[in-house]
């Protein structure tokens, strides 16, 4: 078989509904993989407010440490 004669030939066997299941199935795996993401975002984007509320309360919590320390500053 040559060449041309087995590109037509795999060519015959992709027909419309085996391109409409290849396409259904990336759109499908790229939305899943969209979907993950955002999940992952939201959890960073709580884990990053979550830190920064710590963050203040713990200077806070330093500065009134100091405070006791050296007296407090005007």
């Amino acid at each position: 078989m040559t060449r041309k004669e087995l590109i037509i030939s795999v060519l015959k066997k992709i027909n419309m509904k085996n391109t409409n299941q290849v396409v259904e199935t990336f759109n499908k795996a790229v939305q899943d993989f969209g979907d993950s993401m955002d999940s992952i975002t939201r959890e960073m984007s709580s884990d990053i407010e979550r830190s920064n509320k710590e963050l203040e309360a713990r200077a806070k919590k330093n500065k009134e440490n100091l405070d006791k320390i050296w007296g407090k500053r005007d």
